[in-house]
């Protein structure tokens, strides 16, 4: 049980730490930014210079605010999201599960092609050691991320599959929580790494086929794709006077450059990310990316090539993620009802270890919990 009045006194030991004052590294990035913005040279030398940092390309004015159309009448988004229970060794078994919340939205007129307006689903599946035997050795909770996201892809892909048939000539999108970069297999091991990249990127690639356009959408996202740019400037170009140059940028991200020049219901040009991970992407997949202002917070938007090369399904993906923030105060609210469904509460999770019991039982199983388990179900003074 937490005290709260030592945590109060605790709080008034460090309240002065919480708040620290960047904006001496906003005035710096700010400068640069200006100048590197308004230099139609700047990408040129920024190749030249073959720095180490991850720096992103990309094609047009580097500051340029593109307004969205806050109009959308007619459109169709689907969103997936998944949930897990880790394998618990107290619980004495290996078994974990990964649910899966899909939200589906219809608005406008085409709305008689569908039976309902809304749909909602939410699927669990349960998974055994014995069905990933030799990549469980790896890492348990690594293998249950990445069976996690690949569900998610792939009940997308259904969804849309059966949406494109019933639906044509309408904007739509399948959007998700989170990036197209696959950022948690890089460091995984080779097999895992092998396993469910080349499994994602034939699922992106059918979604392709189908012409479906997906995104991922980061909220509040740190990325330091530009904030590198101001880097490069500020330590190989010279665009800095000599008192800035020794000043850093360490604790500026992404969103705080765009915050400079991004307005409301605007977006950013788009970006092609060059991380490690994604030069084993084919080249119609290849992520990309793009920031925009969706009037609460500027969110960071990742597409794929094929998508960042039609200007029009750039605007189409723009301007319904701008309609599902303004829906959902903030957020896109078909992201946020996936969710929903797919979360595990405290009572899911119980209710799924004593299915495991009664299964134990059923099979005359002995199944050994720990005393730390036993112990939290009933607690003796």
């Amino acid at each position: 049980m937490l005290d709260r009045s030592k945590l109060m006194k605790e709080f008034g030991l460090i309240s002065d730490q919480l708040f620290v004052d960047f904006s001496s590294e906003r005035n710096v990035a700010r400068a640069i930014w200006d100048q590197i913005s308004n230099d139609p040279t700047f990408s040129y030398k920024v190749r030249a210079v073959g720095s180490p940092l991850p720096l992103p390309t990309w094609q047009g004015i580097l500051g340029r605010s593109i307004p969205i159309k806050k109009k959308l009448n007619n459109y169709s988004v689907i969103s997936v999201d998944g949930s897990q229970i880790y394998p618990d060794k107290h619980q004495g078994t290996s078994v974990f599960l990964i649910n899966i919340g899909t939200v589906e939205l219809h608005y406008g007129t085409h709305q008689q092609k569908i039976s309902n307006n809304v749909y909602l689903n939410t699927q669990p599946h349960i998974f055994t050691p014995q069905q990933d035997e030799k990549l469980f050795e790896t890492s348990a909770m690594d293998l249950v991320n990445c069976r996690r996201q690949e569900f998610e892809l792939r009940e997308g892909l259904v969804r849309s599959e059966i949406l494109s048939q019933k639906i044509i000539d309408q904007p739509m999108a399948f959007l998700i929580d989170g990036s197209l970069i696959f950022w948690h297999l890089d460091s995984k091991a080779p097999e895992i790494k092998h396993t469910f990249l080349s499994c994602y990127l034939a699922l992106m690639h059918q979604l392709y086929e189908i012409k479906m356009p997906f995104a991922g959408y980061i909220s509040l996202p740190k990325s330091k794709e530009l904030v590198n740019l101001v880097r490069v400037a500020l330590t190989e170009l010279n665009y800095a006077n000599e008192n800035e140059t020794c000043q850093a940028v360490d604790h500026i991200i992404d969103t705080t450059i765009a915050h400079f020049y991004l307005q409301p219901n605007h977006r950013s040009i788009v970006f092609q990310n060059h991380a490690t991970i994604s030069d084993q992407y084919p080249n119609h997949l290849r992520p990309h990316f793009f920031y925009v202002h969706v009037g609460t917070e500027i969110g960071r938007v990742e597409i794929p090539a094929w998508i960042a090369q039609d200007e029009k399904l750039v605007d189409q993906t723009a301007q319904i993620i701008l309609d599902q923030s303004i829906k959902g105060r903030g957020y896109p609210v078909a992201i946020a009802e996936s969710h929903e469904q797919a979360v595990v509460k405290g009572p899911d999770r119980e209710f799924f270890y004593q299915l495991i019991l009664k299964a134990s039982y059923e099979q005359k199983r002995h199944l050994v919990m720990s005393a730390k388990s036993v112990k939290k179900r009933g607690i003796g003074i």
